[in-house]
C-alpha cells in the first residue's frame, strides 16, 4: 500500500504502536517510492515523493535512492519543486558527493534568475553543500551578488562566501546598514578566522568596524523590529562577540560595557552575557574583566532556566584551569548543584566540584560530594569513587583524615572502588598509622560490615584490618554485649567493640554469605585462620573458629575448598608449634605506588590541552620530543638522547632561560666588579676603593607569558596555571610543574616559551635534560 500524500504517510507512522510496526510502514513506503521512481517520470508525482522522502529521512532511514530525484525537483522551472530539490540536496548531499557536480549548471541558472527568491535558493544551498570543485566555478556569480543594491540578495550571497575566501568583500559587508547583511557578514569572518591564519591577520584589521557596530547597538539606536526583549538584536551581538573572541586582543572596555548595560533577566540577555564573559576568558583581557567574567557565569548558576545552569558549569569547568580563585568563591552555589534535579547538571557539577579542589579546601569539598555518594547516579559512582580516592592520596594532609575518609567512600561505593586504592589504604594503616587509628580504622570496619555487606571492597579490607588487628579490636572481656560508641558528627562512622565470639560470627558469615563475591570468602576465611592466634588464650573461641572453617572443606569453589582444609588442618593439634607463627601479624605490606593519570580531577583540562599547545610544524606535530621510541629499548633511548642533546646546542639553555624570565645579564657574562683598588697608602692612612654597578633592570614589562612543556611517553605531566602572566619590571612569576616518572628513566623536557616585551615578540622553544632520574 502506497501512501499518494505526505499527510497520509504521517498520519499512518503516529498510529503505530511498536518501532517494528513503524519499520514495516518505512519500509513498504520506500519500495512504493523507488518503484514509482522507475516507472513514473511525472515531475508532479516526483514532488510528492521527494517530501515523503524528507519526512523518511528526518525519521532516521536511509533514503540514498532519492538523491538524483532531488537534483532533478530542483532542475525544474516552478518555484514549489526547486524549493523542495534545494531542501532535498541540502539534506541528503554533502559537499563530499560526487553527483554534486551536476548541479553546478542548475545553481548557475538560478543566481541569474531576476526572481530574488530564486537566488536566494540557490545561495542557501551553495553555503550547505558546496564543494571546492562547486564553489569554484560560482566565485563569479557569488562575488556579484555581494555586491547587489538589494539586502536580501547581499546577506545571502554573504553566507554562500563562507564557503568561499572574501577577505576583500569583508570590510564593506561589516558596515552595511542592513542587520541581515551584517549577520551573514560576521558569520562570514568569523569562519574564515577559524581557517585560515591570513584571513586572522586580516580580521584583526577590521576590530574597530565591529566593535562600534556593538557599541551602535548597546546605545538602542537600532530600529525596534530588531529588538528582541527589549534588547537590540541578540542574534548580531552574539555573532558579533563570538568573532571578536577570535580576531580581537583587547576589549576591555567594550566587553565591561556590555557587561554592565545587558539586562540578564531575560534569555536573549542572558545569551549576550554568556558569550560576553566567554569572550572575555579567551582573549588576553585585564584581570579584572576576568573576575566580572567569572561572577557573571556564578549568577547563571542561580537562574531557574536548566539550559543556563549547564552552560555556566561548563565554562567554569574550563575557566577554573586559569582562574582557580575567581572560580573558588562560587565553591557553594557548585556544591548545592550536585542535588539539582537534571541528571546533566549533576554530572557538570560533579566535575566542577572535583576541578575545585586543592590542599586548602579538600576537607569541606570532600566532605559534600561524600554527602551526595549515597544518592547520586548509578553510573557517576565509580568515577566519582576514582576521584575521590585520588584527591584523598593528593591532598590530604592528616593520616586520620584519609584513613576515615576512605572508610566513608568504601562504605557507600565499595564495589566501585579499584584495587589498586584498596591496597593503598590497606598498605597506610599498616605502615603509616600508629596503634591508635589502627585500632579505630579496625573498630569502624567491624561496625560498618555488621551494617552492610555488599560492598566488596569494604568487606575486603574490613576482613583484613580484623584478621591482622583483632587484639586492638575487641574490649577486655568485661561486657558480654557489643557497644557502638563514638559515632561521628555525621553519623556515618560508628565504633564498634565486640567480643571475641561476635568477630567469629561476623567473618563466618561472610565466608558462606552468597550476596559477596569470593574474593570476599577467601579474605574472611584467612582472616578466620588470624583470629586462632588472637584468640589462642580463648579456647571456646578458637573451636569456633575451627568449626566455621571445616564447614568449607566440604565447598563448591576449589578456591574456598582449599583454603577451608588447609586452615583446619593447621588449627589441629599437630601443628600447634608453629600455628603461631603462620598467624602472626604480618609485616606493612609491599606496595609500588602508581601515580594518578594527569588531570584525574579535572577531565575538561585534558580535553583543552588540545587548545592549549601552540600548533608546530608537521614533523614536531608527530612527536614533540623527537623521541618516537621505544623506551625499553637502550640503544633508542640513547640514540633519542643524543639527538636531544644536539638540538640543545641550538637552542637556549636553562640559564638563559632564568636570565630571559628575569631580565637580568647571565651570570657567566657578568665581568668581576668586587675587585678592590688601592688609591692611597702613605703616613698611616690607606685608602681603597671597590667599584660596584648596579644591574641593569628591563624597562619594558612581560605580557601574555606561555611556558609549555612537554615530556616523553614513559613520563606523565602536570602543568599547573602560572602565578601570572603579565610580569612588571622587577617582578618575578612561578609556575609549578609536576612530572611523574615511574619508569626512572632520564628527566628530559622539551620547553616553549612566548610572550611579549615591549613591541618584541619572543617565542623560544628549547630542551632540558639535565635532570637525574628521580
Amino acid at each position: 500500500m502506497s501512501f499518494f500524500r505526505l499527510r497520509d504517510l504521517i498520519r499512518a507512522v503516529r498510529v503505530c504502536k511498536t518501532a517494528a510496526d513503524e519499520r514495516n510502514v518505512i519500509q513498504r513506503e520506500s519500495a512504493a517510492i523507488r518503484t514509482s521512481f522507475k516507472e513514473d517520470n511525472s515531475q508532479d508525482t516526483r514532488y510528492v515523493n521527494v517530501q515523503k522522502l524528507l519526512y523518511i529521512y528526518l525519521l532516521g532511514f536511509p533514503v540514498q535512492f532519492g538523491q538524483l530525484e532531488c537534483l532533478k525537483l530542483a532542475a525544474s522551472s516552478k518555484f514549489a519543486d526547486k524549493r523542495v530539490g534545494y531542501l532535498g540536496v541540502s539534506l541528503l548531499l554533502d559537499e563530499k558527493q560526487e553527483i554534486l557536480t551536476l548541479l553546478t549548471n542548475c545553481l548557475k541558472s538560478d543566481m541569474n534568475n531576476p526572481d530574488d527568491y530564486l537566488v536566494g535558493l540557490a545561495l542557501c544551498t551553495l553555503s550547505n553543500v558546496a564543494s571546492s570543485e562547486v564553489a569554484n566555478d560560482l566565485v563569479d556569480e557569488v562575488e556579484r551578488l555581494i555586491d547587489s543594491s538589494r539586502s536580501y540578495l547581499r546577506k545571502k550571497a554573504a553566507m554562500a562566501a563562507v564557503r568561499i575566501p572574501f577577505l576583500r568583500r569583508a570590510r564593506s559587508l561589516l558596515g552595511d546598514k542592513h542587520h541581515g547583511v551584517q549577520l551573514a557578514a560576521v558569520a562570514l569572518v568569523t569562519e574564515m578566522c577559524n581557517h585560515s591564519q591570513q584571513a586572522l591577520d586580516e580580521g584583526r584589521k577590521l576590530v574597530p568596524i565591529i566593535v562600534r557596530q556593538l557599541k551602535g547597538l548597546l546605545a538602542s539606536t537600532s530600529s525596534p523590529e530588531h529588538e528582541v526583549g527589549g534588547i537590540a538584536d541578540p542574534f548580531l551581538q552574539v555573532g558579533i562577540l563570538r568573532l571578536l573572541r577570535v580576531a580581537a586582543d583587547e576589549l576591555n572596555d567594550v566587553l565591561t560595557q556590555v557587561a554592565t548595560q545587558t539586562d540578564g533577566s531575560k534569555n536573549v540577555g542572558t545569551a549576550i552575557l554568556y558569550e560576553c564573559a566567554v569572550t572575555a576568558l579567551a582573549i588576553p583581557s585585564e584581570q579584572a574583566l576576568r573576575v566580572l567574567a567569572i561572577n557573571l557565569l556564578g549568577k547563571f548558576l542561580a537562574n531557574r532556566d536548566n539550559n543556563v545552569r549547564y552552560v555556566a558549569l561548563a565554562t567554569l569547568s574550563t575557566a577554573v584551569i586559569t582562574e582557580a580563585p575567581s572560580v573558588q568563591r562560587h565553591r557553594a552555589t557548585v556544591l548545592q548543584c550536585l542535588g539539582d534535579g537534571d541528571i546533566s547538571i549533576r554530572r557538570r557539577a560533579l566535575d566542577l566540584s572535583f576541578a575545585l579542589i586543592n590542599a586548602q579546601n579538600v576537607k569541606p569539598i570532600v566532605a559534600e560530594i561524600l554527602k551526595a555518594l549515597p544518592t547520586i547516579d548509578v553510573e557517576f559512582r565509580p568515577s566519582m569513587v576514582y576521584r575521590l580516592s585520588a584527591a584523598v592520596t593528593l591532598f590530604g594532609d592528616s593520616l586520620d583524615w584519609r584513613v576515615e575518609t576512605m572508610l566513608r567512600v568504601m562504605r557507600h561505593g565499595g564495589k566501585y572502588l579499584n584495587a589498586r586504592d584498596m591496597f593503598k589504604f590497606i598498605r597506610l594503616v599498616a605502615a603509616e598509622a600508629d596503634e591508635t587509628l589502627q585500632r579505630r580504622a579496625t573498630r569502624i570496619s567491624f561496625a560498618l560490615l555488621e551494617q552492610d555487606i555488599s560492598q566488596e571492597k569494604m568487606v575486603i579490607a574490613g576482613s583484613w584490618l580484623i584478621g591482622e588487628y583483632a587484639d586492638l579490636l575487641v574490649s577486655n572481656g568485661t561486657s558480654s554485649a557489643m557497644a557502638l560508641t563514638a559515632i561521628d558528627p555525621n553519623g556515618e562512622l560508628p565504633e564498634a567493640i565486640p567480643e571475641p565470639a561476635d568477630v567469629v560470627r561476623l567473618l563466618a558469615a561472610i565466608a558462606k554469605s552468597p550476596v559477596v563475591a569470593p574474593s570476599c570468602h577467601h579474605v574472611a576465611l584467612t582472616a578466620l585462620a588470624k583470629l586462632s592466634g588472637r584468640f589462642s588464650h580463648l579456647p571456646a573461641v578458637v573451636g569456633n573458629i575451627r568449626s566455621a572453617l571445616e564447614k568449607h572443606t566440604r565447598s563448591m569453589d576449589v578456591e574456598t575448598q582449599a583454603r577451608g582444609a588447609e586452615f583446619a588442618k593447621l588449627l589441629s593439634s599437630q601443628l600447634d608449634s608453629v600455628r603461631a607463627g603462620v598467624v602472626d601479624r604480618m609485616p606493612a605490606p609491599e606496595y609500588t605506588d602508581v601515580p594518578y593519570e594527569e588531570y584525574v580531577l579535572n577531565p575538561t583540562a585534558m580535553r583543552m590541552k588540545a587548545l592549549t599547545i601552540i600548533s608546530r610544524p608537521a614533523i614536531q606535530a608527530a612527536d614533540l620530543l623527537g623521541t618516537d621510541t621505544d623506551e625499553s629499548d637502550p640503544a633508542a633511548q640513547a640514540a633519542a638522547e643524543r639527538a636531544l642533546r644536539e638540538k640543545k646546542n641550538k637552542h637556549v639553555n636553562l640559564n638563559a632561560l632564568t636570565a630571559t624570565l628575569l631580565r637580568l645579564p647571565s651570570p657567566s657574562s657578568r665581568p668581576d666588579l668586587n675587585k678592590e683598588y688601592e688609591v692611597y697608602n702613605a703616613d698611616g692612612l690607606r685608602i681603597t676603593m671597590t667599584p660596584s654597578k648596579k644591574p641593569k633592570l628591563p624597562t619594558a614589562a612581560i605580557s601574555g607569558l606561555n611556558f609549555l612543556v612537554a615530556v616523553p611517553k614513559s613520563q606523565k605531566l602536570q602543568i599547573l596555571p602560572p602565578s601570572s602572566q603579565n610580569i612588571a619590571v622587577g617582578v618575578s612569576a612561578t609556575q609549578l610543574v609536576r612530572v611523574s616518572n615511574p619508569t626512572r628513566s632520564p628527566i628530559r623536557l622539551r620547553m616553549k616559551l612566548t610572550y611579549q616585551s615591549g613591541s618584541q615578540n619572543v617565542d623560544n622553544m628549547f630542551d632540558f635534560i639535565c635532570l637525574s632520574h628521580s
